[in-house]
């Protein structure tokens, strides 16, 4: 008989034990679960984000010249390395060559007027002893000294024609000598267009850069212009290969803004202004041409932060969820830069506080919540 009591007994404690284990798991699955981020102090570093497009840094582009006349021969080939100085077309003039010519009868013509000149004023000394001879020394004097007056102003003249003509032979020199066409720096030849001397006016006989010499050129606002200076570091992106990351520097920051229309059919205008970013990586995919972003820099510094996710828009003020001894607590704050997926806190929680960033149910202030481990 007392066998049979404690048997009893021992299934209604089993019962016991199971429907209270049941009630606690009903009650915890009324408190939502809810997952921390402990505030702290880390660096942020503030960005501004920029579209741009890839360039070559150090490009000529040599256009065809009719003035100079022909092109005779371009003198380099597609992929060739050429150096400062370096021929690369030459020019032949017809006309040039034919005021070479002249040029250079009229300088011997000069040289023998001067020459004649010199000749008939040193004769003028045996002349004017025969004269003295024949009408005295003084009348002879009086004619000869205004002979050699006339022939010395004859060799002044004939002296400023021979310059006249030396200053056309250089002018004519110069202009023979443009007549090849060199490289202004190193670089790689990139393209030869033999039909551009054919009228394609835009379109350059040959095209110079340094391949591995890359820029990215932008546009920035008024406001982000005063945010961003030179040696600022850049990550760069791009859309079409969304795998790579390359950096950069700020390498200039224009201080005359390029005025361009806000809109179609209004007259406002906004001021932008030139930057220039150099590309530290060498060997890339993209090419001259690609659009970029360039996220830029501007500053880096240590502050509390959270979470970009943790911060909600109630209205017009930022609101995040503190976890505190198990109960919901909704406290206003004040944020400023963003930095990657973190935001920087300036007031309204303290360094230590469990701001909840993820909940398996809608929070409400004083809610009973459980933090997940």
């Amino acid at each position: 008989m007392k066998k049979k009591i404690w048997i009893s007994v021992g299934v209604v404690m089993i019962i016991a034990v199971l429907v209270g284990i049941n009630v606690l798991k009903g009650v915890n699955k009324e408190i939502p679960e809810v997952t921390t981020f402990t505030v702290k102090e880390q660096e942020i570093s503030g960005t501004v984000m920029v579209p741009g497009t890839l360039s070559l840094k150090d490009e000529t582009k040599v256009y065809f010249e009719p003035e100079k006349g022909e092109v005779a021969e371009i003198l380099v080939e597609v992929g060739e390395e050429v150096q400062e100085g370096t021929v690369l077309l030459r020019y032949e003039n017809e006309q040039l060559e034919l005021e070479k010519e002249q040029n250079a009868l009229s300088l011997e013509s000069s040289y023998l007027r001067i020459n004649q000149v010199k000749k008939q004023i040193e004769s003028l000394e045996g002349k004017e002893k025969d004269l003295a001879k024949q009408i005295g020394d003084d009348e002879a004097n009086k004619q000869i000294e205004t002979e050699r007056s006339q022939l010395n102003t004859d060799l002044k003249v004939a002296d400023l024609e021979a310059r006249q003509v030396l200053l056309q032979k250089e002018t004519i020199e110069k202009k023979i000598g443009e007549l090849d066409v060199k490289s202004e720096g190193n670089g790689t030849i990139l393209s030869v267009n033999s039909s551009a001397t054919t009228g394609q006016q835009d379109t350059p006989l040959i095209h110079i850069a340094e391949k591995n010499e890359l820029i990215v050129k932008g546009k920035l606002s008024e406001y982000d212009s005063l945010k961003i200076k030179e040696k600022q570091a850049v990550t760069l992106t791009s859309d079409v290969l969304p795998e790579d990351e390359w950096q950069g520097t700020v390498n200039y920051v224009g201080y005359i803004p390029e005025i361009t229309s806000s809109g179609i059919g209004t007259e406002e205008q906004s001021a932008q202004y030139p930057i220039e970013i150099i590309m530290k990586d060498k060997e890339i995919k993209a090419k001259p041409g690609f659009k970029l972003i360039m996220e830029i820099e501007t500053e880096k510094r240590t502050s509390l932060v959270i979470p970009l996710e943790a911060v909600k828009q109630e209205g017009d003020k930022q609101i995040v969820y503190i976890s505190k001894n198990g109960k919901v607590i909704l406290k206003e704050v004040e944020t400023g830069t963003t930095s990657g997926e973190m935001i920087e806190l300036i007031s309204g929680v303290d360094e230590g506080d469990k701001i909840i960033v993820d909940s398996t149910a809608e929070l409400d202030s004083n809610m009973e919540v459980i933090e997940n481990d």
